[in-house]
Order: C-alpha cells, then sequence, then structure tokens
C-alpha cells in the first residue's frame, strides 16, 4: 500500500538523502523589498495612516528564494532566470555568491528592470505592495538563450525544478525545450506554475500549485469533493504528469495520481499555512528534493506538508533547516494517521 511508505523512520531516512542532491532551477528571480514603517497617527490629507520610517530590508524572491531554500537544505542549486542591468539585478548576483548558488545561467537583460516587489509594513502589518517589473513573456530570442543556458546542466542533476511566478521568464518555448532535455536526460522535472502557462507544463514529471491556480487552468469551480476529483482528473489527462499536488490553504493538501486521490490534513490543525512569504518555495523544494532522492509522491507530500508548516513559524529572513524539517517529520505521527485516501474509480 503506497501510505505504508510514510511511516516516521522512512521520511526521516529520506530526509537525510537529501544532502548533496544537484537541483537546477529555472525561474523568474525576483527582489523583495520590505519597508518597515511606524505608524503616529491618522494623517490630516486622507484616512490614512501617518508614520516614520524604520528602515528596511531585502530578500531574494521567486526562483531565487526557492534555491536559497534548497541550499539551505543541502543541496547543490545552479539557477538560470533573468535580470536586469540595475541595482537589484546586481544585488541578487551578490546574494546567489553569498548563498553558494551557481548562477551562470542567469542572463541578463537591459530592456527589462529586475523584478521589484515592494511591501509596505505598518507596525509589523502588510498594508500594500507595490509591484516594479515587466509582466510580459520574454520574447523568442531571450527565450532560447534562456533554454541555452539551462540545457547543458539538465544531464547533471538529480532534479530539474521550473518556478513559474508570471513574470515572463517562463515561456512555452522555454518549459517545451526544458521538459524535452529532461526526458532525454532521464532526470525528473517539477513544475511550480502560476496561471498564464499552467497548461503549458505538459510532460513534466511532478506539477505542484494551489487551488486557484489549478481552477483557472481547468475553469472549475470546487465546490466539494467530487468537482475537487474532477479537477484533478481533468489536469492529469492534460498535463500527462505522474502526479498533481495542490495546496489547499487550511484544508491541506491533495495529490492526484493515476490510482488516488489522497488528502493530507494540515500539520497541527486548520490554519493558513500557504500565504506566508516564503512558504511555498519551501514546500516545492522539499518535494523536489524528496523525490530527487528516491522518495515516492506520498512521502515528498507529507515532507513538503511539514515544511510549510515549518517554514510558516520562521521569520521571513529565516530559511528552513534541516534539523527543522527532521524534528517535525519525527512528530508527524498523528498527522500521518490522519491521511486519507480513496482510488480514483470506485
Amino acid at each position: 500500500m503506497p501510505l505504508e511508505t510514510v511511516d516516521k523512520e522512512k521520511l526521516v531516512d529520506l530526509l537525510r538523502r537529501f544532502r548533496g542532491r544537484k537541483v537546477l532551477v529555472i525561474g523568474d528571480l525576483i527582489v523583495s523589498r520590505f519597508v518597515e514603517v511606524a505608524a503616529r497617527k491618522l494623517a490630516r490629507e486622507a484616512p490614512v495612516p501617518a508614520g516614520d520610517y524604520v528602515g528596511e530590508t531585502f530578500l531574494p524572491g521567486g526562483a531565487a528564494n526557492l534555491s536559497r531554500e534548497l541550499v539551505s537544505l543541502g543541496a547543490s542549486v545552479s539557477l538560470v532566470g533573468l535580470i536586469g542591468s540595475d541595482e537589484y539585478g546586481g544585488w541578487l548576483k551578490t546574494e546567489f555568491a553569498k548563498y553558494g548558488i551557481a548562477h551562470e545561467g542567469v542572463v541578463t537583460d537591459p530592456t527589462r528592470p529586475t523584478s521589484l516587489r515592494t511591501w509596505i509594513m505598518v507596525n509589523t502589518f502588510h498594508m500594500l505592495r507595490i509591484d516594479r517589473e515587466d509582466r510580459r513573456d520574454v520574447p523568442p530570442a531571450m527565450s532560447k538563450r534562456l533554454l541555452s543556458a539551462a540545457e547543458p546542466s539538465i544531464k547533471d542533476v538529480d532534479c530539474v525544478i521550473i518556478s513559474d511566478y508570471d513574470r515572463g521568464a517562463i515561456t512555452s518555448y522555454l518549459i517545451n525545450g526544458v521538459t524535452d532535455a529532461a526526458h532525454a536526460a532521464g532526470k525528473i522535472v517539477v513544475g511550480q506554475p502560476k496561471m498564464h502557462h499552467y497548461l503549458d507544463f505538459s510532460g513534466v514529471t511532478y506539477v505542484k500549485s494551489n487551488m486557484e491556480e489549478a481552477g483557472h487552468a481547468t475553469g472549475m469551480a470546487m465546490v466539494n469533493e467530487t468537482s475537487l476529483r474532477n479537477m484533478g482528473v481533468n489536469l492529469l489527462s492534460r498535463l500527462d504528469c505522474k502526479a498533481i499536488l495542490i495546496t489547499r490553504g487550511e484544508q491541506g493538501l491533495t495529490l492526484f495520481d493515476a490510482a488516488n486521490v489522497t488528502m493530507f490534513p494540515p500539520v497541527g490543525g486548520k490554519k493558513n499555512l500557504f500565504s506566508k512569504v516564503g512558504v511555498r518555495d519551501a514546500m516545492t523544494g522539499v518535494f523536489a528534493l524528496a523525490v530527487a532522492s528516491g522518495g515516492n509522491a506520498y512521502q515528498a507530500s507529507v515532507l513538503s506538508n511539514v515544511a510549510g508548516e515549518a517554514r510558516s513559524a520562521l521569520p521571513r529572513n529565516a530559511t528552513l533547516s534541516f534539523q527543522d524539517l527532521e524534528a517535525r517529520a519525527r512528530a508527524a505521527d498523528d498527522f500521518v494517521q490522519r491521511i486519507i485516501q480513496v482510488p480514483v474509480r470506485r
């Protein structure tokens, strides 16, 4: 039985195989800027807070943050993506060097700015986000450059992750080229799609997304468990992948494969784990490392769920540590007992 493989000792053994795994990350590179403000009063000119500037911090975002999470868990990471010829692109390169992320495949495009998200935090609460970026798909010539940057590394890695944030670097041409090269080399591809190119991820080995993205791709609304099952089966057929993992906020995760629909409750009870900065990337990174280390999709889903809980408890500038992930995996017995699995065809 597939769920017999998700006992505590097997999960911990799988975690210990993470170290040294080689992962190629291809995706949208983003700088996240957090501006901290201490509110003093309401402004006279409008009913909005007036406050004092406290400070600001910068963090890698998108595929850059995913790469940082993978390195923290012991992986060796090569990165392919796009930056602008500006101060934020230069800052990202410095961060890649600091974390030991191989970034020879990061291409500079002087015609586009580096994607910048500015978060305005008032008394620690997120009040506004301002995006400065070009979200149009890059031209075909740039897609070819990105594919050329990715192809030499594919044969040498354990896993490829395509991390799409709808910021223009991930195109249908790039997805198709990467999956073709990975298939030829016998490599696992984990796709993290957003909205625009979701159905272009056909042929990847595994897909991880959320309910909003899956509903947008299929045109289906999730009103009950039957509609959820239909959504997953529809995507499995259209994407021709081994399994699809859909995060459902406080409802946990649901994994679809050819034989079963498996529902994983949220670790620690109902709470929204999946909106906090960094959680999505940590979950995707752990899932990918699990399958790259020889685990199955059920084990990878449990560890991804545990990673979401662990990462949500950390400050935004932290990364998930191997020790924290192992400790939480060892405490997951009750969670494993609450997993529900039903056959796709009954």
